[in-house]
């Protein structure tokens, strides 16, 4: 009885430490290509197959999302509005911080490209409630630029914000110092967002065709759509620090499962 529930915790170990590799294999795709894009090169670029435009944004029709935050916003000149709500919940081990709302709103706008102005198809890059923009595989637009709390923060949390020390990445993240009840805490939720505006720099990858309107960049089957706002180099050190975590974090989980599974049987 005693091997067997030794096997079955050996198991979990090597089912946790394989999920957290595997993830760590996603994040280093998303590397890859985080450094494709940002070695991209102003050169005049060739319709008929896969091409990578850089530079400023000139927007043809603004985006429209549904929820502009609490602070006043220029919506007028968006190309990409993409936003979400942050929730924090209670779980068994602490608490954490959740999406519970987002949106990519996307309008027409061109890539002004080295002497070219190529039109962005992003329409298969528009996300529904349910799907959180800034994970998106084809959106890599780093941590959100603005954000704003849905409530009011209690002093002792206000402190703790104003720090740094109770962001989603800081040192008391999981830590709340004021009542909580049931899966919702007292924190007040927070809206985040990304806006790509008029004349702000952008990287697009996709498929470049020609039509009778000029160049189009769109994404296809074979070449997804890929867009990049912000630094690259900051998001790629980002990125890589998060797939050493994971690496580590995953080599120890299957080496514990190899352990148990190995004593189990002795």
């Amino acid at each position: 009885m005693v091997q067997v529930v030794a096997l079955v915790v050996a198991g979990i170990f090597l089912l946790v430490g394989g999920t957290v590799l595997s993830r760590a294999s996603e994040l280093d795709s998303r590397e890859e290509t985080i450094g494709e894009l940002a070695s991209a090169s102003d050169e005049r670029v060739e319709p008929g197959g896969e091409a990578t435009v850089s530079g400023p944004v000139r927007v043809l029709e603004p985006a429209s999302p549904t929820r502009t935050g609490p602070e006043p916003n220029r919506g007028d000149s968006a190309a990409l509005w993409a936003w979400r709500v942050r929730q924090k919940e209670n779980t068994p081990n602490g608490s954490r911080w959740r999406t519970a709302e987002s949106e990519l709103a996307v309008g027409e706008f061109a890539v002004d490209h080295s002497w070219d102005r190529v039109r962005v198809d992003a329409t298969t890059l528009a996300t529904d409630a349910d799907g959180d923009p800034f994970d998106s595989p084809g959106l890599f637009l780093g941590d959100p630029e603005t954000e704003s709390y849905l409530g009011d923060l209690d002093p002792v949390n206000h402190f703790l914000e104003r720090t740094g020390l109770a962001s989603e990445d800081g040192v008391v993240s999981d830590l709340e110092f004021n009542v909580s009840v049931g899966g919702k805490t007292t924190m007040p939720d927070k809206y985040q967002a990304t806006v790509v505006r008029d004349g702000d720099e952008l990287v697009v990858r996709g498929e470049l065709v020609e039509t009778t309107d000029g160049y189009v960049l769109r994404g296809t089957d074979e070449t997804p759509l890929a867009i990049a706002a912000g630094s690259l180099e900051e998001q790629r050190e980002q990125v890589r620090s998060s797939v050493r975590l994971r690496r580590v974090a995953g080599g120890v989980f299957v080496g514990l499962g190899l352990l148990v599974a190995v004593l189990a049987v002795l």
